[in-house]
């Protein structure tokens, strides 16, 4: 409702000395206006204390997303290579929940995040150097779980999901998870079963030089994967009066795998087919306590026991001769037990400073043995019984201050010291002893809301997994063998970057990364025989630096969109890569974008776009990288007052995400081509009850644990 426009006339003398007053009244007018819409963007990032912290709500609004683990893949600059997580401008980074590091295998912790509700996750930091006080090094990405208000009632909330899957094979999930939530006691409980087959296939061409004659190797090889997966979980906070925390935790993961493969091999024209059969199971157990005090103390325990049963046939069906046995029998097996001890102390100071110091400790007991049968009769040469046995103390100290409202710092310097041997035979040898120093620095600038500014420097250390440091041979082919390398060492990451974030939302960092001691998986053609040997190998260092950049932007009212640009410069050097060396350069760039589509408002129909280009040229030790890509598309329909969903989903459209890789470098020469058939549909159903919230889990590190 308004009022009309009223016009009148006024006549003044010119010796008038008196106002002239006079009423009016305006009529009112009935036209019917628009509704008043205020539209507004709120910020999905903020920088704080060292960290780029997304908030999961609105960050993924209108995004077909389940689970927290394909929630990871929406955040700017993680990507999803060799279905594992990768953090871009990195060369490693751990996943936090709640702040708590994991205890399990890569594997392992992403069937996890699978398995956690996208509704119970509320935020997600990113952490370019993580302060030591999280128990990690190195760049990290916490996962921030919704908890209960303290003013809220007590109640019971869940949700089960069921997805079905076709990956050439079907396949599909189910979970369930419910929580209790009360005034000071919280109960949580998960269960999820994952069944599925996967088909993969490999063609490789070689030219294999032997005593100056070039020998022509042509093999294809293949077969399914089939898996199947459960994970349970029970655990138990407490808060006190005084707010102290108190939690336990049981993780319980038990997977049986098996794998069938055939490989023909033309050597030269020597035909050889081979059979081979890998059935593994393993189960993981896993205790956690943890109590937080209100004055800043931390301490916890932590044991995990591991168990692996693999049993690996080969069965030589040449159609010629051939100098691989007729039938070779492998019985593996692997169990871990590790104890990991921790206390850390954080005190607030007068003038925005705070100090922290701690000290943890990772003890690990691993027996690794396998025993092999050739033509039924045993054989020695591949055979082993080793025990393992490993100790790693750190102390840490640190500090950070706020100097103005615009800059604060966090440093901190860390010392470890470990120590690891290997009892083989009645011998003990000392696999690495040593004293490491680890510094990191994060400091944060904003110039204004629209101008912030994040320096971070970091140092960081993986080491081998517990099986690579076997001396296994495994037959894969009568030309490819993967042989084990007792003499791996630990590898050691130092990282620098400066992150520039423009109105909360567009991002510039640049970075650089140098780890000597990198290792990877590589391919050698052997000078004695016609032998392709694959073994894990250290490197004298790798070295990348880039420039990352980050672009939102919308089109039109129902387009939310995001482009992202990573170039990278690689060097790669190796002196001393069996009987040659390489040192080696490259440049690649891999581009991302994202569009978000809202189809309609009522019903909730939204669709989402995405995709990424890997340019050509990028190089592992002394293989070449093809390109590569990913597009995918998914439609989602919440309905039942947004407590169910329905999501329709296809993943890697053109079955291109797996590069191909070659090798023409110093008389080693190779093609492979793989083809993992990743091109996925699928079809989920999510419902929530309760008013379903996040509740605190804390994982299992396995990180080096298994047999493959």
């Amino acid at each position: 409702i308004g009022y009309k426009t009223q016009y009148a006339e006024f006549v003044v003398a010119d010796d008038n000395q008196q106002p002239i007053v006079r009423n009016f009244t305006l009529p009112t007018d009935q036209t019917v206006l628009q509704e008043l819409v205020v539209q507004g963007e709120r910020p999905v990032l903020k920088a704080e204390n060292g960290k780029l912290i997304y908030h999961l709500p609105s960050l993924l609004r209108s995004k077909s997303v389940t689970n927290a683990y394909d929630a990871l893949k929406e955040i700017p600059g993680v990507m999803e290579q060799d279905e594992r997580l990768t953090l871009i401008g990195t060369s490693g980074m751990t996943v936090l929940l709640n702040g708590k590091k994991t205890s399990m295998t890569v594997d392992q912790l992403t069937s996890m995040l699978k398995s956690i509700p996208l509704s119970r996750v509320e935020d997600v930091e990113i952490m370019y150097s993580a302060p030591p006080q999280y128990n990690i090094r190195g760049a990290a990405i916490n996962v921030v779980l919704k908890q209960q208000d303290d003013d809220a009632e007590n109640v019971w909330q869940g949700e089960v999901a069921g997805e079905f899957r076709n990956r050439y094979y079907p396949g599909g999930e189910g979970r369930a998870s419910v929580v209790y939530l009360g005034k000071r006691t919280m109960v949580d409980a998960l269960y999820s079963y994952l069944n599925g087959r996967s088909l993969n296939k490999e063609i490789l061409t070689a030219a294999h030089t032997l005593n100056g004659t070039v020998y022509d190797i042509n093999q294809e090889s293949g077969g399914v994967n089939k898996y199947q997966l459960h994970n349970a979980r029970l655990a138990l906070q407490h808060t006190f009066a005084n707010k102290d925390k108190a939690d336990i935790s049981y993780t319980g993961m038990f997977d049986d795998a098996r794998n069938d493969r055939t490989a023909s091999t033309n050597l030269a024209g020597t035909i050889t087919d081979i059979k081979t059969d890998r059935s593994a199971q393993s189960a993981t157990h896993n205790i956690k306590a943890d109590y937080s005090a209100h004055f800043g103390l931390n301490i916890g325990a932590d044991y995990t026991l591991y168990n692996n049963k693999s049993d690996y046939f080969v069965e030589n069906t040449g159609q010629t001769s051939s100098a691989l046995a007729e039938k070779l029998a492998y019985q593996s097996t692997q169990q871990i037990h590790r104890t990991v001890l921790y206390a850390n102390q954080s005190h607030t100071l007068n003038n925005s400073w705070s100090v922290n110091y701690g000290v943890n400790y990772s003890g690990a007991h691993t027996q690794n043995r396998s025993d092999v049968q050739e033509n039924d009769a045993s054989f020695e040469d591949a055979s082993f019984d080793t025990q393992q046995r490993e100790h790693i103390w750190n102390f840490f100290a640190g500090f950070s201050k706020s100097f103005s409202e615009k800059l604060s710092v966090q440093a901190s310097l860390a010392a470890e010291y470990y120590n690891a041997t290997e009892t083989s035979k009645g011998k003990t040898n000392e696999l690495w002893n040593d004293v490491a120093w680890f510094p990191t620095l994060n400091a944060s600038y904003n110039a204004s809301a629209n101008h912030i500014f994040q320096l971070a420097v970091s140092s960081d250390k993986t080491y081998p997994s517990y099986w690579d440091l076997t001396p296994r041979t495994y037959y894969v082919s009568s030309y490819g063998v993967i042989f084990g390398n007792p003499y791996l060492r630990p590898s050691r990451d130092y990282g620098i970057g400066l992150t520039y974030i423009y109105k909360q939302k567009y991002i510039v960092r640049p970075f650089l990364n140098y780890i000597p001691n990198y290792s990877a998986q590589l391919p050698f053609q052997s000078p004695d025989k016609l032998q392709q040997k694959i073994m894990e190998q250290n490197y004298t260092y790798r070295q990348n630096m880039g420039v990352m950049g980050v672009v939102p932007f919308t089109m039109g009212k129902s387009i939310s969109s995001r482009f992202i640009a990573n170039l990278m410069y690689w060097h790669e050097k190796d002196d001393e890569f069996f009987d040659i060396s390489f040192d080696r350069k490259a440049f690649v760039a891999i581009f991302q974008m994202n569009h978000d589509i809202t189809l309609s408002a009522k019903p909730d129909v939204r669709m989402n776009v995405s995709g990424y280009v890997s340019t050509p040229g990028a190089i592992q030790g002394i293989y070449d990288l093809g390109a590569s890509g990913n597009l995918s598309s998914a439609l989602t329909w919440t309905f039942d007052k947004a407590r169910a969903r329905l999501i329709l989903k296809a993943d890697d459209i053109f079955d291109t995400r797996t590069p191909r890789a070659s090798i023409n470098y110093k008389g080693q020469k190779s093609m492979l081509k793989a083809y993992r058939y990743t091109r996925t549909f699928s079809l989920s159903f999510v419902y929530r009850f309760g008013g379903y919230k996040e509740k605190e889990r804390k994982e299992v590190d396995t990180s080096r644990f298994g047999t493959n």
